[in-house]
């Protein structure tokens, strides 16, 4: 059984054209359409989009779940299909297909680093027919206008697309633990103590002191956390990525979809 997340844009036929393919091959009992609602014209055209296909899907016997993202932020799309990901492959152990095909860069980025965290999640874009169909033509009189302001549009800085250097699993329950209590407290801890205080634990227990010891150090693998050498002992540091992890989790705890 097959879940499927359309990120949906600008582009309305090529995401009924990638559902009417795959439901020629997968049972599909799941469609999610995420859409850009911020109050700008890019969220007008998702949102209008996101309308019209809602409707063109029920017809077709399909019910989608329709949920606002920012397409321009890699946190919250990171946040978003983590929470639905975690649904459907972790509790009721659905395939999941993505449609990446009318998304930005920073929502590219953020799918393809969050699928490599969960099993049986496949990635695909609905190539268009007929390429560059909105440049105008070099023969065309504004063509020289359009390549001019196109070429300099100026940049922000640069957003990193953070990629784990294996395939990432799901992370444990004492490591979930220690990556909430990390961001609860600031994203950081002055000794392995405090977090095993924090969690409940007794840090004078050898035994307790060397899971959490292995438990922070899978976490330093994963480049959730980062370690370094201090006069109290051992401090401990969300990563970037740690962090957008840990409020991904906390919000997939926090959140339902209907």
């Amino acid at each position: 059984m097959v879940a499927l997340i359309c990120m949906v844009g600008n582009d309305y036929q090529r995401i009924i054209d990638g559902i009417t393919y795959w439901r020629g091959s997968e049972s599909i009992e799941v469609t999610y359409l995420l859409f850009d609602l911020k109050h700008d014209k890019y969220g007008y055209a998702s949102q209008k989009n996101v309308e019209e296909l809602s409707v063109s899907l029920a017809k077709s016997g399909l019910q989608p779940i329709t949920v606002g993202h920012n397409p321009q932020s890699f946190e919250n799309v990171f946040s978003t299909i983590y929470r639905i990901l975690n649904r459907e492959v972790d509790k009721y152990r659905r395939y999941v297909l993505i449609d990446a095909t009318s998304t930005t860069k920073e929502a590219y980025g953020a799918t393809v680093t969050i699928s490599l965290m969960f099993k049986n999640v496949r990635i695909y874009v609905v190539p268009p027919k007929e390429r560059g169909w909105y440049i105008p033509s070099t023969e065309d009189i504004v063509f020289k206008e359009w390549f001019l302001k196109t070429r300099n549009v100026r940049g922000m800085p640069p957003q990193e697309i953070y990629l784990p250097g294996q395939r990432l699993k799901q992370p444990s329950r004492d490591e979930v633990k220690i990556l909430l209590k990390l961001r609860e407290h600031n994203d950081f801890s002055d000794t392995i103590t405090s977090i095993i205080q924090w969690c409940n634990g007794d840090p004078k227990d050898p035994v307790v002191k060397n899971h959490y010891s292995r438990v922070i150090r899978r976490l330093e693998e994963k480049r959730f956390v980062e370690k370094q050498a201090s006069k109290q002992g051992t401090e401990v540091h969300l990563t970037s990525f740690g962090r957008i992890l840990s409020d991904a989790i906390k919000e997939s705890r926090d959140i339902s979809f209907p």
